[in-house]
């Protein structure tokens, strides 16, 4: 197979050639087509160093994982991808105008962490592989070689996997972090989308600006437990998340300044039972990852009354009080925040914020921390 990238003469970057096709919408002057004529241009993404393309990609593979959303965000469906089982439909289903088609994605493995087969990705045929390969070397048996000829056949894997960060047992203080929207400007970049970059920063900034002048004093905010990897009250195991800056996955807590209520050393392995829960005892608890992957009748049925059915749980303040809560998670790009940041400001302060009515798209429209038409008017360039 002839491949589609090589090595710069006398340099390190990389060419992405031959990049064909299209996906996701435009209504702007941003470059949609690899027919134009576009100077090449290089994006740097650690630990991966420089790529330099001469023609713009216009397919994308994907993890479902930030990058799904960060896609989305720019107007463009991946071509192919992982198990969508836990994608957070709700919030594009909720936004006028968007599309998101899955029967128009192919697969890439039979599961999200397992079936991988490299053939999928030459036939699927990506410009770009949103996918960091160090955490596709967790799913497979593949090593450098087998990245390499996936890269030579199709396109390059361009993602660094911002889930976790240096405080997190999964995480490396050596590894370089990025911040979601210094990730998210790079995509952009990638695909030459960087007024639609512009555009959502210009937001997101207005947004947090709104949230932010209401909210208490920081000596008076709330402790919370974030929770990941499924809870399940009745097992009496839980998996402590950090709020850390660059934690992605706990971002909307760690920026509206609740107060971290684990804050001993996660044990080895990341599991904690009720009794360190209760040594705690967070003003809070937080489910992560639930607001997209459940619904609000799923969430109250197998996580809040199991907790207040549970013996050990009925002793938790967060329990008595009816502050189990619930955010976004491993899709926490710029859609998902929007949605998990406006829910965690809903379900902490409804007397600042407006009552959190369960379900996502039962917000009312006069309580909406943001406009849903201009997000999609931005995902489909009408700015």
């Amino acid at each position: 197979m002839v491949g589609r990238r090589q090595l710069l003469a006398g340099g390190t970057g990389l060419i992405a050639t031959a990049l064909a096709g299209c996906t996701g919408g435009g209504g702007d002057d941003e470059s949609d087509s690899s027919a134009e004529d576009v100077e090449p241009y290089t994006v740097e993404i650690a630990p991966h160093g420089e790529f330099t393309f001469e023609e713009v990609p216009q397919t994308y593979s994907v993890i479902p994982s930030v990058y799904l959303d960060i896609g989305m965000a720019l107007g463009k469906q991946p071509v192919a991808a992982t198990d969508m089982a836990r994608a957070p439909r709700k919030m594009y289903d909720i936004l006028p105008d968007v599309t998101f088609n899955e029967d128009e994605i192919d697969a890439l493995a039979t599961g999200s962490e397992s079936g991988y087969d490299k053939e999928n990705f030459y036939a699927a045929n990506p410009d770009v592989n949103l996918i960091d390969p160090r955490g596709l070397g967790r799913f497979t048996d593949w090593d450098d070689s087998d990245i390499q000829e996936i890269e030579d056949a199709t396109g390059p894997f361009l993602a660094s996997g911002i889930r976790f960060g240096p405080t997190h047992p999964f995480g490396n203080e050596q590894d370089t972090y990025y911040e979601l929207y210094d990730v998210f400007e790079k995509i952009a970049t990638v695909f030459q989308r960087q007024e639609r970059y512009q555009e959502w920063a210009s937001l997101h900034e207005e947004f947090m600006s709104n949230i932010e002048s209401e909210l208490p004093p920081e000596d008076e905010r709330p402790s919370v437990v974030a929770l990941w990897r499924g809870v399940d009250p009745t097992s009496g195991q839980f998996f402590p998340s950090p709020l850390h800056q660059y934690h992605n996955q706990t971002k909307p807590l760690y920026r509206l300044g609740l107060e971290d209520g684990y804050d001993a050393e996660i044990p080895s392995g990341g599991s904690v039972g009720y009794e360190e829960l209760l040594e705690h005892d967070p003003d809070y608890i937080c489910v992560v990852g639930s607001l997209t992957s459940d619904t609000h009748e799923d969430f109250v049925d197998q996580i809040v009354e199991p907790f207040e059915n549970d013996a050990n749980g009925q002793e938790l303040t967060a329990v008595q009080e009816g502050n189990v809560i619930r955010s976004g998670g491993q899709y926490m790009g710029p859609i998902v925040d929007l949605f998990a940041t406006e829910a965690i400001a809903k379900q902490v302060w409804p007397d600042r914020f407006g009552e959190w009515p369960g379900p996502v798209r039962d917000v009312p429209e006069d309580e909406q921390l943001f406009d849903r038409q201009e997000v999609s008017d931005i995902i489909n360039g009408n700015f």
